[in-house]
């Protein structure tokens, strides 16, 4: 299971949490030709968390432009994780 939270505040004072679906995660992979284990390991830009982060917005119905538009209106953003890893790892059966 992947965990991940974005809060987007955007420049006319608006503030969205967003947290990625797996269909999201997908799109990203396709997109970028990359894991989303670069996330969590460092190799991932700002770009990939914008990115991100635009893409739920448009699943969700918000109303978002083109993604060079939106970065413009982005004014701060923090990406955070719950308390479980990025992607968790199977328990082990008994």
């Amino acid at each position: 299971m992947i965990d991940l939270q974005i809060t987007v505040k955007l420049d006319d004072g608006t503030e969205w949490e967003l947290k990625p679906s797996i269909g999201t995660f997908v799109k990203f992979e396709r997109h970028f030709k990359m894991s989303v284990q670069a996330l969590s390991n460092g190799t991932a830009g700002i770009e990939h968390v914008v990115w991100l982060a635009w893409e739920q917005a448009r699943h969700e119905g918000r109303a978002v432009t083109t993604f060079d538009h939106f970065v413009d209106k982005v004014e701060d953003l923090q990406m955070g994780k719950t308390d479980a890893p990025l992607v968790a790892t199977p328990s082990p059966t008994t």
